[in-house]
């Protein structure tokens, strides 16, 4: 069968796992292999506690990435066509050709992937759910009760999506990274009701108050599975997401493949990954219609590339100019993935979460 081109192959995944453990490799180099002066300080027993730790998270984490490549099709078997999955979660597309995607080398590491798991799909980071995705599902949900049309931006894997999708919503998803879309297909579409075992933070080497507590931490994923996710008070989700790979603005920009109305677009730590953050949110203001609702959950944590690094007061007169009333302007406390005290550093933060709907844009600005 022909790889669909969001999905990475065996042999990519391969490489990228094997950069993972070469950097893990390079910085437990010295633990591993201390001079004769620090292997007295330190002593055999903590430093055979460390090889242990370090072999055992390598092999458990390079289980999980075997796992997922097995799953891949593999080209040197012939046409075979993929075995499709006992129930479809989410239905993964590219629109065009001329709909870029991102290479491995930028955001969608091995170390990314893990992390994402660890936030979005451990009973670990269960508060990630309540404090971030439900928040933003509560907002949409007292604008758009009767269900509708919703766009997420940035959606990694998957699991905002997912939850609007259990109230109702016909939801459409949308990422950049191949990585990211490939791992989100096996989460949500494949991964077997037995859950993984992961070491997430293996990579991590600073910041830790011990080995379990921090760069050890152990977790099963996907817990929960998509398919308690994916329930709702009607039942399981009818219709499958729609995860469409590709650059956003590239995707859904004016005269773009995927540009269209939507009945209300969903970012959650979004929109200031944007390098032109002005042409983003000109695309996303294309993308609804008057009565739109957009609702955003995240910081502004800028990229140093950002061309526009704006405060949120600013981003609201921005919208407020393109014709939107926000009815909503809280302050919302989270955790990105760890809750804080657990590491001696966690990245939290005290972030927006707005909800607005189109009015039409005001005479002077038109």
């Amino acid at each position: 069968m022909a790889l669909a081109p969001w999905r990475m192959s065996r042999t990519e995944v391969r490489e990228i796992l094997n950069k993972y453990e070469k950097a893990v490799e390079d910085d437990a180099y010295f633990l591993l292999q201390p001079s004769t002066a620090e292997r007295a300080l330190l002593g055999d027993e903590l430093l055979k506690t460390r090889a242990t730790m370090v072999r055992q998270a390598r092999d458990t984490n390079r289980q999980f990435v075997d796992k997922v490549i097995e799953d891949l099709p593999d080209l040197c078997s012939g046409p075979d066509a993929l075995t499709p999955p006992a129930q479809l979660v989410a239905e993964f597309r590219t629109l065009s050709e001329d709909c870029p995607t991102l290479p491995a080398s930028s955001y969608g590491s091995l170390a990314s992937v893990f992390l994402h798991l660890l936030r979005d799909w451990s009973a670990d980071c269960a508060h990630v759910g309540t404090s971030t995705y439900d928040p933003a599902v509560a907002e949409l949900q007292a604008l758009l009760p009767q269900g509708g049309s919703v766009l997420v931006p940035g959606a990694g894997l998957g699991r905002l999506a997912l939850a609007l999708a259990a109230k109702g919503y016909s939801v459409e998803a949308n990422d950049a990274s191949r990585l990211f879309l490939t791992f989100a297909d096996y989460v949500l579409n494949r991964a077997p009701a037995a859950s993984h075992t992961l070491f997430p933070m293996a990579h991590v080497f600073s910041e830790n108050w011990s080995h379990e507590a921090g760069q050890y931490l152990k977790i099963q994923v996907p817990v929960p599975g998509p398919a308690e996710i994916g329930s709702s008070d009607t039942g399981t989700v009818q219709k499958p997401i729609t995860f469409i790979a590709g650059d956003f603005t590239k995707t859904y920009g004016p005269g773009r493949p995927g540009q269209r109305h939507f009945d209300a677009i969903v970012t959650s730590f979004f929109i200031d990954t944007a390098a032109d953050v002005f042409e983003l949110f000109n695309v996303m203001d294309g993308l609804l219609a008057e009565g739109g609702i957009w609702v955003n959950i995240g910081p502004l944590n800028w990229r140093k590339e950002a061309r526009l690094k704006l405060s949120w007061d600013e981003v609201i007169i921005i919208w407020e100019r393109l014709g939107y009333e926000f009815v909503t302007k809280k302050a919302a406390e989270v955790d990105y993935h760890l809750p804080r005290g657990l590491k001696m550093y966690t990245e939290s933060y005290n972030c927006a979460l707005t909800a607005a709907i189109k009015r039409g844009r005001p005479k002077d600005t038109v």
